[in-house]
Parts: C-alpha cells; sequence; structure tokens
C-alpha cells in the first residue's frame, strides 16, 4: 500500500501539522507515504524534511498551473501501486477527482477539517462527486451533512509524549498573565477581536496581561493598525510564525482561540496535551470535547469575562485543564488517530 496525502500547502495550519504527524507513524511503520502539496507554500517544509519524508510541490500557484501540477503529480506517482489517496480539504478534493477521472483510477478519502462550507457551488460539488470517494472523514458526528458521505468520525491527534509538561504550570499575581493566540491570522480565527477583548480587561482595571499572537495570515496588518490606533502595543504582542510552538504553549498561561467558525482545531489539542487551560468559542466539534467541565466555552459576547475568570481563578482553570487531559487523551493522542486511519485505508484497498 501507498499512502499519499494531499493538500493545498505545507503552510502552518492544523491539516499540514496532522498530514505530519501521519506521514510521520506511517513512514516509521515501513509504508509508502507521498505528501503532495499543491501549492507551492513551505512553511514548515522543513518539518517534512527533518522527518525523511517524501514531498512534492505541484506548482499549481493559479489556473494557468493546473495541468502542469496534474502532469508532475502523474509522475511522482507513476512508480507507486496500490496508492490510497487521501484529499485534505477541499481544493485538494478538486485535484484529487481529476486526478481518478482523466489519470489514474484511485480510492479517494476525504477529509474536510471544517464543518462550515458557505459557497454554495462548493456544497454542490461535494454532494455530486460523493460517488467517486471511498470514505469521508470528520471530527464528530455532529458534522454530518447532506453533502458528505456517511463519515467516519475520527478525531484529530497529536504526540501527546512530545509536549509533556516537565513541571507544573503556575501563576502569581506579580506576574504578568500570558494569554496565548496560536493560529492563523485570517476571517476564521476572529482575529480582529483580539484589541476589543484587551480593551475590555483594561475598562475592567485588569492590566497585568498580555496577548500573544503567534501566527501570520491576510489581516495582520489591519490587526497591527487597530493595535497602533488603540495604543495597546503594550497589551497584544504580534510574535509571527511560530517554529517552537511548544515553547510558546509552555510560556502561555492560557490559550484564547475566538474563533467564528471550526472544525476540530489541532492548536486546541495541543494546548490541551499541555495542560494549558483553554478559552474557546463552541463552534464546529469543539463542544463534542471542550467542555465547561474540562475548559471555557463562552460565545464571543462573553468571552472577555471568561479571560477574567482564568485570571481570577487560576487554580480552577488548571483544574480544568487537567480534567480535559484525562477526558481526551485517549482520543486526540496521535498513535490511536493513526491506527484509526490506517485500518479505514486497509479497508478501501481491499474492496
Amino acid at each position: 500500500m501507498t499512502i499519499v496525502h494531499l493538500n493545498i500547502g505545507l503552510g502552518g495550519g492544523g491539516a499540514e501539522h496532522m498530514i505530519l504527524e501521519m506521514a510521520k507513524k506511517s513512514h516509521e511503520d515501513g509504508i509508502d507515504t507521498v505528501v503532495l502539496a499543491i501549492t507551492n507554500n513551505d512553511q514548515i517544509a522543513y518539518k517534512f524534511a527533518e522527518n525523511n519524508l517524501k514531498y512534492h510541490f505541484l506548482g499549481i500557484n493559479s489556473p494557468k498551473g493546473f495541468f502542469n501540477g496534474i502532469k508532475q503529480m502523474k509522475q511522482v506517482l507513476s512508480s507507486y501501486d496500490n496508492i490510497v489517496l487521501h484529499c485534505h480539504m477541499f481544493h485538494a478534493l478538486v485535484i484529487g477527482i481529476y486526478f481518478k477521472l482523466f489519470v489514474r483510477k484511485v480510492p479517494i478519502v476525504f477529509t474536510l477539517h471544517n464543518i462550515l462550507v458557505e459557497e454554495i457551488y462548493r456544497r454542490w460539488f461535494l454532494f455530486f462527486t460523493k460517488a467517486f470517494r471511498k470514505i469521508d472523514i470528520n471530527f464528530s458526528e455532529d458534522a454530518t451533512k447532506w453533502y458528505l458521505k456517511k463519515i467516519q468520525v475520527i478525531a484529530n491527534g497529536v504526540d501527546f509524549e512530545k509536549f509533556k509538561l516537565d513541571k507544573e504550570r503556575t501563576f502569581s499575581t506579580s506576574e504578568t498573565f500570558k494569554f496565548l493566540y496560536l493560529g492563523r491570522i485570517e476571517e476564521q480565527k476572529n482575529p480582529l477581536v483580539l484589541p476589543k477583548l484587551a480593551k475590555q480587561l483594561l475598562n475592567e482595571g485588569i492590566t497585568n496581561f498580555e496577548i500573544r499572537v503567534a501566527g501570520n495570515g491576510d489581516m495582520k496588518d489591519e490587526l497591527e493598525s487597530l493595535i497602533k490606533t488603540d495604543n495597546l502595543e503594550k497589551y497584544i504582542k504580534l510574535l509571527g510564525f511560530q517554529k517552537n510552538v511548544k515553547q510558546q504553549l509552555f510560556n502561555a498561561h492560557c490559550m484564547i482561540m475566538p474563533s467564528l467558525w471550526e472544525g476540530l482545531p489541532i492548536s486546541l489539542i495541543e494546548a490541551s496535551a499541555t495542560k494549558l487551560p483553554i478559552i474557546t468559542t463552541p463552534v464546529g466539534s469543539i463542544p463534542k470535547f471542550f467542555k465547561p467541565s474540562n475548559c471555557f466555552v463562552p460565545e464571543i459576547e462573553n468571552f472577555h469575562a471568561a479571560m477574567v475568570s482564568v485570571m481570577e481563578d487560576y487554580d480552577n482553570a488548571t483544574k480544568k485543564a487537567n480534567q480535559l487531559y484525562e477526558d481526551n487523551k485517549s482520543v486526540f493522542d496521535i498513535n490511536s488517530v493513526y491506527k484509526k486511519h490506517l485500518k479505514l485505508y486497509q479497508s478501501v484497498i481491499s474492496n
């Protein structure tokens, strides 16, 4: 069997990190594994190289590059047999189905990595191409949609051993409380709400905090402008893309994710693996695993109140974080997640 992961690029998002962890596991098992990036986005390509993983860029950075990219894909995969093509997200599925129909018959496994599909044409495309996909994967039963096949539920996963804490996380009132926003600075993640949250804390007389923004995206300049306009440079720090996510999680006191929509974010799972208290909006498949018993899940209008609560009673916040770790470790651990995927790949090859 050859496992081929097809994704839009090798950026710093959750899908890319999930592919990385899955490819590492199948490579360790001696299974031929190839990662194909549609565009030339190579932000975390070095991680694939460090782990001796096979990856290729198809160079489809615009519609003009489509057929050359397909030709490159055909050439890369020509020497492999018994291919399972795992398409991650919408654009990869478009490429995958074209490849299957006009180049080479391969079974397709599809992960949407999101619950929200806003564009109606994408929903209809997903609906009418059901017959060309063997299995659709999503993160919870709640993710079932009319345009998806009967889904296989498999959560995202991370290497819990990699994120294990060396010492217990603490906070004293003499410290600056460090909130961590870890993710792309794009509409989905709702980054422009951060200045508002900072001002709400300041209006309540809370000044010993810092919101650290680890990531890049197309709304970075707009966010930076808002921070300067409101004179919030002391309270909101833009760190840019961070190679060492683990260290950022270890240095933080609380993870915040004020997203407008999601699938099941890898960054939340990574935070839970370090027993970091979490505040997140209840969107996508998040409420299936992240609940009031193990973290804070306010609607966006009450988000700042949850931030105040975590700062004022950090012992309670850490108790929730410990409970989250216990609740979900067996679900999110990459070894368990990989085994479920592998069983699924084997089943589509044999059918």
